[in-house]
């Protein structure tokens, strides 16, 4: 198992609250070996916890940042570094960053201060972490034993199948995963575009037939005008 994925479980296994290894350090967990090199480690809590898991992060000394938005033709963000878990950034946020205050020049390339707590920043390509300093950590829904897409409440999976185990260690189904690398945004994405296919290469053929249908009729059910930014990434099944 990769020594980032030991340290974040090690981290949230005391949090109490639910929480799963998700993006590409997920997708290895699945295949049960390293697909690819990594920059940020994504990790999800659920919404209800949001709160929860922002103070247990302050509680540890992390540094939290709120991205609001983002433009040009290359990635460039504005963080919002959050103090407390008061701030009304809480109440609609998709997701946040927690940094340790020593990784912060490492992790944030190109950083400025605007005013006050907001910052600039932009570069092409997440830090690379040899021991586990940068988590994004993105905020999902439950309801009713269902695990809700991010943006479309349509596509739903039973809990007990959205999250696998390996090792006792919680992680994201890779149909779920596979589905959040398919957005024309991402697959346009000078970056973002050559990880999708190396991950959608080494994890389709391994998926079961009822993973690979869900994923299709998820496709399928986002897209409903056609997909054709994602000719090609089906053909591995």
């Amino acid at each position: 198992m990769d020594k980032i994925i030991l340290q974040a479980n090690n981290l949230f296994k005391t949090a109490g609250f639910d929480y799963a290894i998700c993006g590409g350090y997920g997708l290895d967990m699945f295949a049960n070996k390293v697909i690819r090199e990594h920059g940020d480690f994504d990790i999800l809590v659920f919404n209800e916890d949001k709160r929860r898991a922002a103070q247990f992060m302050l509680d540890n000394g992390w540094l939290l940042f709120g991205r609001f938005s983002e433009h040009g033709t290359v990635w460039q963000f504005l963080f919002y570094k959050v103090n407390d878990i008061t701030d009304s950034f809480w109440d609609d946020c998709p997701n946040f960053w927690a940094i340790k205050p020593d990784c912060l020049p490492q992790v944030l390339q190109k950083i400025n201060r605007i005013q006050g707590d907001v910052y600039t920043y932009q570069t092409r390509k997440w830090h690379v972490q040899d021991e586990i300093e940068f988590i994004e950590i993105g905020l999902d829904t439950r309801e009713n034993g269902e695990y809700i897409a991010r943006d479309n409440p349509r596509i739903a999976l039973p809990m007990d199948k959205a999250i696998m185990f390996r090792d006792g260690i919680p992680y994201l189904a890779p149909e779920v995963t596979l589905l959040y690398k398919t957005s024309k945004a991402s697959m346009e994405s000078a970056y973002a575009k050559p990880r999708t296919e190396a991950d959608f290469k080494a994890v389709m053929p391994l998926l079961s037939a009822e993973q690979k249908d869900w994923l299709m009729d998820a496709v399928n059910t986002a897209y409903p005008d056609g997909y054709e930014w994602l000719d090609g990434l089906f053909e591995y099944r």
